[in-house]
This record gives C-alpha cells, structure tokens and sequence, in this order.
C-alpha cells in the first residue's frame, strides 16, 4: 500500500509527473495553482513551506523537461511508423 502524501496539494504535483504528454500543461497548471493557493495561507508551518518550496522545484525540473525533449509532429510519426 503506498504512503499517503502529508499534503493535498502533492497529489496535484505527483498527478502532473504521472500525466501524458498532451496533458502536462494542463497538469502542471493546476499543481502551481494549489501550490500558489497555500502560499496565501499566513498560517503556513515550516515544514509545509518547505515541501511547497520542493514541490515549486519539481515542477520547474518538470517543465524544463519537457521543453527540452522536441515535440515530435503526427508528420514525424506518421513517417518514422512507415519506415
């Protein structure tokens, strides 16, 4: 059985690691959103301000991932599926 997450918003950020190519911008969209949502929270512990700012990087390195890997066409596929 897997361990649950400290924290809603991880779900967010697990769930845009997890999420298909076309679904990323979407995914990533909602995770920064929640992440930013807690942010507001005056109340915010330490240890939660930290896992936020972990999660903020996660989703950087995410991001330039995904920028850095060329984006292959349905042309592209289309030509490498016939060869």
């Amino acid at each position: 059985m897997a361990k649950e997450l400290p924290f809603p918003w991880q779900q967010k950020v697990l769930d845009a690691y997890l999420a298909p190519p076309d679904a990323l911008p979407i995914k990533i969209n909602i995770a920064e959103r929640a992440i930013a949502a807690r942010l507001n929270d005056p109340n915010l512990g330490r240890y939660e301000r930290v896992a936020l700012r972990d999660g903020l990087s996660a989703l950087r390195a995410l991001i330039a991932e995904c920028r850095s890997e060329p984006a292959r066409t349905t042309d592209e596929n289309k030509k490498k599926d016939i060869a």
